[in-house]
């Protein structure tokens, strides 16, 4: 068990990290929670490659897909993590984590071979990213999920972060129609869909949500080329608009303030927690010559002791 300060503590500024084994990281990765339950036609068949896919093969794949860890894959992300807590600590952050963050390492497989992705309160790491990954990305790349274990934590961390890029979270998630939650691509770092923002499209400002959505069903190929990015305009009670039978979807390129709110620091504009993530990790590793450093410099605001 490696942990950054040799203890745990409840709620603490010092993450408490350990390593799972391959039993453990296999009975996390396998679990039914909010996210495998979350799952639509396009989820499974698009990871597993295959138009006839089942969630059953799509969990067996994901099980095969986890390794166990090196000694040496240990010490580089134990050396991002330290790095990560003494910017912490530098920067007096105030920053509420889980008891826990437990590591696991994987194929990537299950995942369409991203890089690495979060649920509950464990990170995973594909084994790609910690034999090609030199210090410096992995602590962006740590600092990136870490984000995302704080949001699923913390709401009012959650609200304080997405307040500073125009994005007000709710206390309740967005209940969307059946043929949106059909064309969804679920993201396991998404754990509500909870935010929006006002956008103006075509000159009229009102309340969007973004939604990271495909517009055809998976025939074959990797999942990354059916991905779209869409506004979902909602009502004053928060609710998806529709227009005969159908919800309507604006392309994220038709809002002519989004980048005005989120700032240029990014290119991974597929949801404002992905944005967040991004800037986070900036903060953290102090990244300099940003083209938006406000972006920054309001979370840091928000975040100081």
């Amino acid at each position: 068990m490696v942990a950054v300060a040799g203890f745990a503590q409840k709620a603490t500024n010092n993450p408490f990290f350990r390593f799972a084994t391959k039993a453990e990281a296999q009975m996390l990765i396998t679990d039914i929670d909010e996210y495998t339950n979350g799952w639509n036609q396009f989820d499974i068949c698009s990871r597993l490659q295959n138009k006839e896919g089942r969630k059953s093969q799509l969990l067996t794949l994901a099980m095969s897909s986890v390794q166990n860890w090196s000694d040496t894959e240990k010490k580089k992300v134990t050396n991002a993590f330290n790095a990560i807590v003494a910017s912490i600590k530098k920067q007096k952050l105030a920053l509420s984590f889980p008891d826990e963050i437990i590591l696991i390492k994987t194929s990537m497989q299950e995942e369409g071979g991203a890089s690495a992705y979060t649920r509950k309160n464990w990170i995973a790491i594909g084994e790609n990213v910690l034999n090609n990954t030199q210090d410096a990305q992995m602590q962006l790349l740590l600092a990136h999920e870490l984000f995302h274990i704080l949001t699923r934590h913390d709401l009012n961390f959650k609200k304080s972060v997405y307040q500073t890029i125009g994005f007000t979270v709710m206390d309740h998630e967005i209940l969307f129609p059946t043929d949106i939650l059909e064309k969804r691509i679920s993201n396991p770092d998404i754990s509500r869909y909870d935010s929006y923002a006002p956008l103006t499209v075509n000159g009229k400002t009102q309340n969007y949500t973004m939604m990271i959505y495909t517009d055809r069903p998976y025939e074959d190929g990797d999942f990354f080329d059916y991905i779209k990015i869409g506004l979902i305009p909602l009502n004053e009670q928060f609710i998806p608009i529709q227009e005969n039978g159908e919800t309507i979807i604006i392309p994220i390129e038709q809002a002519e303030d989004l980048y005005e709110k989120i700032g240029k620091n990014t290119d991974y504009v597929i949801n404002p927690e992905e944005v967040l993530a991004d800037n986070f990790a900036f903060m953290i590793v102090e990244k300099k010559d940003l083209p938006s450093p406000e972006v920054v410099n309001r979370m840091k605001e928000v975040l100081k002791k």
